[in-house]
């Protein structure tokens, strides 16, 4: 397809999303979710290799994000609470820390575009999603949204696998391209859906809503199991554990000293964890409990070898530049001399250009420093900690038991993030900004501190006007 050709394809597409945002941001957004799943790299509709992003996506969000910030500076249509509540100061410092590495780092260009994704990843999936979802039903509208476009690539990706054999484990890895680079983000995406969209069909609705909710949430398990996607597999378990240690309401006291002797004995037994996994020698294969086992191998399963190749080279670029990091977004370009011959496998390139950290924390140590590795850590403990403290304040209400559903969620990717890296693309990102917008906005519901979006809505939802858009 040529530029010409894409171009006359496009401009109706941006004069109807130009004409939905004017008239309704909530509309704006939510069209915006059910299209990220679905979501395309421009590199790959046109066959280049130079600037590249996410469409129709990102476009999208870069539109959301210049009407967040004439709303923020110039009508200040953001309340108070919102901005003055300790995450969004947490994701305010993470934008100001990369704007600020961006400036020194190794790789300005590929920087200053990280600092645009961040921009408006954040501005629409967090700040704009945060001030919708003081309306309680625009909580399970987000999820819906994004749920619907991922059906529509989880039933393409089960008509290829079928195609090639259900248990084909090699073809599975990329059966979901172009959609997702692979099945790692694919994986982690449904893992993120499926606990709040288990909560949304367990709640009150007619006969054909709980159809249609238990056929989209089979759909997804039978994606999550054949993509077989370790880290997923892993990352739900752990979330799934604590969603039910959470469930039981254990005390908060009981909650926080057992969650401090977990640290304790992680921390001393991690000799001998390390040495078990050394030993292990499960390599991956069709045979689903085989293929979770082989997770903890470390001697001979490749793709373990190579993520503890990247972590190192995170480690050893951390070294040298400690503070301010290589620069947002520059690890790909940057690892290569920080390997070393006796840890690379097959699937290392010398050239170093086959991909990210393989972690979202060791990723963020090693672009943007200890600084930015912390804030980062910081947001996480913050949205996790702001969902607990309001499962436990709300109690067995249909508030709470969502609540509980998007701190699962987000406990999925804090474990998945110490083994893949993913929140540079927008599939993930509307997930995790996501989601820590809905806890937010539930906080300060519960709270009793959110404000109507105009001076008729009634306090803690958005008011509308006659044809029903939100007025913001």
């Amino acid at each position: 397809m040529t530029g010409s050709e894409l171009l006359i394809l496009i401009i109706p597409a941006v004069l109807a999303v130009l004409l939905l945002a004017l008239l309704s941001l909530e509309h704006i957004l939510l069209l915006t979710l059910f299209l990220t799943p679905l979501s395309l790299q421009l590199s790959y509709l046109t066959g280049g290799t130079g600037f590249d992003l996410s469409v129709p996506t990102e476009p999208i969000l870069a539109l959301i994000l210049l009407i967040t910030t004439f709303r923020l500076f110039a009508t200040r249509g953001f309340p108070k609470e919102l901005l003055r509540h300790p995450v969004t100061v947490l994701i305010g410092i993470y934008l100001l820390w990369t704007l600020v590495t961006a400036l020194t780092s190794t790789m300005p260009g590929v920087s200053f575009k990280a600092l645009a994704y961040r921009l408006w990843f954040t501005a629409g999936f967090y700040l704009v999603a945060a001030r919708l979802a003081y309306d309680g039903r625009f909580r399970t509208r987000y999820v819906l949204a994004y749920a619907t476009g991922l059906a529509v690539v989880v039933i393409y990706f089960i008509v290829r696998v079928q195609g090639a054999g259900l248990l084909n484990q090699q073809f599975a890895h990329s059966a979901c391209y172009p959609f997702y680079r692979d099945h790692t983000s694919f994986g982690a995406s449904l893992a993120f859906v499926i606990p709040p969209l288990t909560v949304i069909f367990l709640g009150r609705g007619g006969l054909w809503q709980k159809a249609l909710l238990a056929t989209l949430l089979f759909l997804f398990l039978a994606g999550f199991i054949l993509s077989y996607s370790r880290a997923a597999w892993v990352s739900l378990i752990a979330a799934t554990v604590l969603g039910l240690i959470l469930w039981i309401r254990m005390p908060v006291k009981l909650l926080g000293v057992s969650a401090a002797l977990l640290t304790v004995a992680m921390a001393l037994s991690a000799g001998w964890l390390w040495q078990k996994m050394d030993s292990t020698t499960e390599d991956s294969s069709t045979d689903l409990g085989q293929h979770l086992r082989s997770a903890s191998n470390i001697s001979t399963d490749q793709s373990n070898l190579e993520r503890i190749n990247r972590w190192n080279c995170a480690l050893r670029m951390f070294a040298v530049k400690p503070v301010a990091g290589w620069g947002p977004g520059t690890y790909q370009f940057q690892y290569a001399p920080f390997q070393k011959a006796s840890e690379k496998t097959v699937i290392s390139t010398d050239f170093g250009d086959a991909g990210n950290a393989h972690s979202e924390y060791l990723g963020a140590l090693s672009e943007t420093g200890w600084p930015g590795a912390l804030i980062f850590l910081a947001i996480t403990f913050s949205a996790v900690i702001t969902g607990i403290r309001t499962w436990y304040r709300e109690g067995r209400t249909k508030t709470g038991y969502l609540t509980l559903a998007m701190v699962t969620g987000l406990v999925t990717y804090a474990v998945h993030g110490l083994m893949n890296c993913f929140l540079d693309a927008d599939k993930i990102a509307a997930l995790w900004w996501g989601f820590t917008a809905l806890v937010v906005a539930m906080d300060l519901e519960g709270q009793g501190k959110t404000t109507p979006v105009a001076h008729t809505g009634r306090r803690g939802t958005p008011s509308e006007d006659p044809d029903g858009k939100m007025n913001m």
